[in-house]
């Protein structure tokens, strides 16, 4: 039968149309994926907000400081906040009383932590599993509540106003210790066997085997370690008197007058202080970030 050329036309043409309007048709999963993008993407810049206000107060003469509406970019930029803080208080001293006080925990709890956790990971002794869960329930007691039991350490010890007193506390916490347990259970059983066979004791499968395998989670613990010393205020606060003692927050606080609140000041300190450790996990995140993951699994 012969076909009507119209039909044919009109056949071919819707034909053809209904692959385009699949083709314009957006798929779910990448809907999906690009609401996940857009609410990370403002996750990220609601977090960055007052990190550029800090950075930005620091750097803007007081006048402008308080304009409505706010003014992002000053008319001039000033250092005359980071001089002030400089030259008038002791800033230098809190950065090194911080330091050392970080750099004593860091190491500390790295050299402590690694034979503690390789001993609940790798050897079996009676009531190792009871201990560790003992360890666990400490982490749930939150840092502020264990201020008095410890003052009275402290202070029984001879230790008030020194920089034992803020570094133990922060080697004694479990944290470490879980990390490179939750590490050390998930290495190959394989390669300790091997070692064994090759008569590897377990101080040589600790130092040969495990640790070189561990780089990635002893990192993270270590960046961890040093940005919890380097933050910490309360505990600090209670045992530090002194005031050539005083720690990076500490002195911040004393920033803030009585009866006045100079913003530039107080801005320009925390902006100095937070600008060491926010280096340090700018060069170091991707080390920090598969150091957590490699360590987030709980294995018995």
């Amino acid at each position: 039968m012969e076909q009507k050329p119209g039909a044919a036309t009109a056949a071919d043409s819707r034909a053809r149309a209904v692959p385009a309007a699949s083709r314009s048709v957006i798929s779910v999963p990448a809907l999906r994926d690009a609401v996940k993008y857009i609410l990370v993407v403002g996750l990220a810049l609601a977090w960055m907000v007052p990190i550029l206000w800090m950075m930005d107060t620091a750097f803007k003469p007081n006048p402008e400081i308080f304009t409505l509406p706010p003014q992002w970019i000053p008319s001039r930029f000033t250092l005359k906040h980071v001089q002030d803080v400089i030259h008038d208080w002791p800033f230098l001293r809190w950065v090194l009383n911080s330091v050392i006080i970080a750099g004593s925990s860091t190491i500390l709890s790295l050299v402590l932590s690694v034979p503690a956790a390789f001993s609940f990971a790798r050897l079996r002794w009676r009531g190792r599993n009871v201990i560790f869960l003992i360890f666990i329930s400490s982490m749930l007691i939150p840092w502020q509540v264990n201020a008095v039991p410890l003052y009275f350490i402290m202070n029984k010890l001879g230790l008030l106003n020194s920089y034992p007193s803020v570094v133990l506390p922060i080697v004694a916490m479990p944290i470490g210790i879980f990390l490179l347990r939750q590490f050390f259970v998930n290495i190959p059983r394989e390669l300790e066997d091997a070692a064994r066979i090759d008569g590897c004791n377990s101080l040589g499968l600790l130092v040969r085997i495990i640790l070189p395998i561990s780089k990635p989670a002893l990192v993270a613990l270590g960046i961890y370690q040093f940005i919890f010393s380097w933050n910490e205020f309360f505990w600090s606060m209670i045992a530090l008197q002194r005031p050539h003692l005083l720690t990076l927050p500490i002195g911040l606080k004393a920033l803030q007058g009585a009866y006045d609140i100079k913003y530039g000041l107080l801005l320009a300190g925390a902006f100095l202080a937070s600008l060491p450790v926010l280096i340090v996990f700018l060069i170091l995140r991707r080390r920090v970030i598969r150091g957590m993951t490699l360590t987030g699994g709980i294995k018995g």
